[in-house]
């Protein structure tokens, strides 16, 4: 950031000293040391604004990677919720088809048969 308040610094110095032509040079020396003060606090505020500006942005960032992620772990625990009921009604099915047939009467209907041989002994 140095580098950028520098570069910053000189831009602004040369756009007000050169508005300033015709001065003694006491006069400008003045001039000069005020413009440099002033510009390296114009220089310094503008770099401090940037880099809050960033935060801010970063800030905001986090705060939608949060949301983001805070619904997304909502729908995951949707799903497995959603998992379980569906594995319960399962079970609840298969239960009751187990209990349906065993209640439901057997029939045992053999078919006739041929009758066996008689074996008559002399």
């Amino acid at each position: 950031m140095n580098g950028k308040k520098k570069t910053l610094s000189f831009q602004l110095s040369e756009i007000v000293l050169t508005k300033l032509k015709g001065l003694s040079e006491k006069n400008a020396k003045k001039v000069l040391a005020t413009v440099e003060k002033s510009v390296a606090l114009i220089a310094k505020k503008y770099v401090k604004l940037v880099q809050d500006q960033d935060k801010e942005a970063a800030k905001v960032k986090a705060k939608a990677d949060k949301a983001k992620k805070k619904l997304a772990e909502k729908e995951a625990k949707k799903k497995v919720k959603l998992a379980n009921k569906a594995a319960e009604l399962k079970q609840v099915a298969q239960l009751m088809a187990k209990e349906a047939a065993p209640a439901a009467p057997k029939v045992a209907s053999k078919a006739p048969t041929k009758p066996k041989a008689k074996v008559v002994k002399k």
